[in-house]
C-alpha cells in the first residue's frame, strides 16, 4: 500500500497530540496532499530556504519541520514574497510541509523529556502557569550534593552537543534542581522560581530577563534557540524510522545539515 503524508501526521498527532500546542501556535499539516505516497522524508528546525532547496534537491515527498512556516496568516503567495517564494518551489515540487511545534515540546516523552534525558535529571515533572501547557519540565541532578553552576553548564554543553552556552549566575552556586524548555522559555522564570529550581535551561535570554531572574536567585543557561530545537531531530527521526519499519516499507529519512542562523566569533 505504501506510506502517505496522511499515515505520517497520524503517527506523529498520535504521540504528539496538537492539544499540546499553544493557544498561539500553528502545529500541523501546512502543506500538501494527504493521500499523496511518501519515500522520501527530509527534517529540519525551520522550512529555511536552503531547507526546501535541500528537500528539491533530495526529491522528497515531505519536508517536517519544527517552526511553522505560516506562524502568521500567509498574505502573499507570490514570488514577490519570501514565504511565498518557498511556498511555492514546494508546490512546484510536490513537496508536503509539516510542522511539530510546541506540541512535539510539551507532550509526554516530547523534546523537552528527551532534553532533560540527556541531561541525566531524575524525578522529572511537567508544569505549567495558569492557562498554560505544560512547556517547562522541573528535575532534580542525580548527584546527592548537586554540582557547582560552572560543572553544571559545562555538563549541559557536552550533553546537548554544544560548541559554546551562555551562563549567567554565581559559577559557584550549587546546582541540583533544574528547570528546563526547549526553544525560548523565559517567560517561564518566574514559575520557575516559585517550583524552587536553582537554573533555567532555555534559550533566547535577554539582558533585562537575566538581571530580574538573577535578582530571584535563579542561575540561567541559554544554550540557543535554535540549537535545543534541533535536539529533536534525532529522535523524532527515531520515531519515523521505527514507523515505517513496522509498516515494511522503504522511506528513506534525511536530516538536513544543521545551520544556526548566527555563528559566535571569539577571540584568535
Amino acid at each position: 500500500m505504501g506510506v502517505t503524508v496522511g499515515d505520517i501526521v497520524s503517527y506523529i498527532e498520535n504521540w504528539a497530540p496538537l492539544s499540546y500546542a499553544e493557544d498561539y501556535d500553528r502545529p500541523g499539516l501546512e502543506l500538501g496532499h494527504t493521500d499523496a505516497p511518501v519515500r522520501i522524508i527530509v527534517l529540519s528546525v525551520d522550512a529555511s530556504q536552503k531547507a526546501v532547496d535541500f528537500a528539491v534537491s533530495h526529491r522528497a515527498d515531505l519536508l517536517l519541520v519544527h517552526h511553522p512556516l505560516f506562524f502568521h496568516p500567509l498574505s502573499n503567495g507570490s514570488d514577490r514574497d519570501l514565504t511565498g517564494r518557498r511556498v511555492l518551489k514546494l508546490a512546484e515540487n510536490h513537496i508536503a510541509l509539516y510542522a511539530a511545534h510546541t506540541n512535539l515540546d510539551s507532550c509526554p516523552g516530547g523534546n523537552n523529556d528527551h532534553a532533560c534525558s540527556l541531561l541525566g535529571l531524575e524525578k522529572v515533572e511537567a508544569v505549567a502557569g495558569e492557562g498554560e501547557k505544560a512547556c517547562l519540565r522541573i528535575g532534580r541532578l542525580p548527584q546527592a550534593r548537586g554540582l557547582c553552576f560552572r560543572d553544571f553548564a559545562r555538563l549541559t554543553r557536552v550533553r546537548f552537543g554544544l560548541s559554546f552556552l551562555k551562563m549567567f549566575g554565581d559559577p559557584d552556586k550549587m546546582i541540583r534542581t533544574v528547570a528546563l524548555c526547549t526553544g525560548s522559555g523565559m517567560e517561564f522564570a518566574p514559575l520557575a522560581v516559585s517550583k524552587g529550581a536553582d537554573v533555567l535551561v532555555t534559550g533566547d535570554i535577554t539582558y533585562h530577563r537575566a538581571e530580574e531572574a538573577l535578582a530571584e536567585g535563579l542561575c540561567l543557561i541559554d544554550a540557543g534557540h535554535y540549537e535545543t530545537d534541533a535536539l529533536s531531530l534525532e529522535w523524532v527521526k527515531g520515531h519515523l524510522e521505527d514507523f515505517v519499519q513496522s509498516r515494511q516499507e522503504s522511506v528513506a529519512i534525511i536530516t538536513a545539515p544543521l545551520e544556526a542562523p548566527g555563528q559566535m566569533i571569539t577571540k584568535d
